[in-house]
């Protein structure tokens, strides 16, 4: 019998050419309104699907997978994001490996297929939101599983 937690699901950048798995549910999805989410994600805030590292799975593309270290962030903790050189698309990142947390993938919710069907659970840096965009529906935010 295959429980919501088997569930798995393929993702990919634009062009198909970087794919990957994901495994189960998220533990975390936020809207992140900082402008290094804006600038990378070319959109007004930035959709992060937090799941632990083993449930991620790259399964193709690793030669045309690229990262871009971002050490200027509102937090001060470095990451590394990851996109497709072919298509340019934002796919993932990942916490430095020496901080807390460093077990965990933040993907970008509409590289995975059939990601609508989370819903996010808090705002990052609400008070950078474009004043145009009045109000986002949360849930409230349940309890990590960290």
């Amino acid at each position: 019998m295959t429980t919501v937690n088997d569930t798995i699901r393929d993702g990919s950048c634009l062009c198909r050419s970087v794919r990957f798995t994901i495994k189960g549910e998220p533990f975390h999805y936020l809207v992140c309104h900082c402008d290094n989410c804006k600038k990378a994600s070319g959109s007004a805030f930035m959709t992060n699907v937090w799941f632990k590292e083993e449930a991620f799975t790259i399964t193709a593309g690793q030669d045309v997978l690229k990262r871009y270290q971002d050490t200027n962030t509102k937090t001060g903790k470095p990451l590394s994001r990851h996109f497709c050189s072919n298509c340019g698309s934002n796919l993932f990142l990942r916490i430095s490996p020496d901080l807390p947390r460093s077990d965990v993938v933040i993907i970008s919710n509409p590289a995975i297929d059939g990601g609508h069907v989370w819903k996010p659970r808090k705002e990052s840096f609400p008070t950078e939101r474009f004043s145009w965009i009045k109000h986002l529906e949360m849930k409230s935010k349940e309890k990590s599983k960290l």
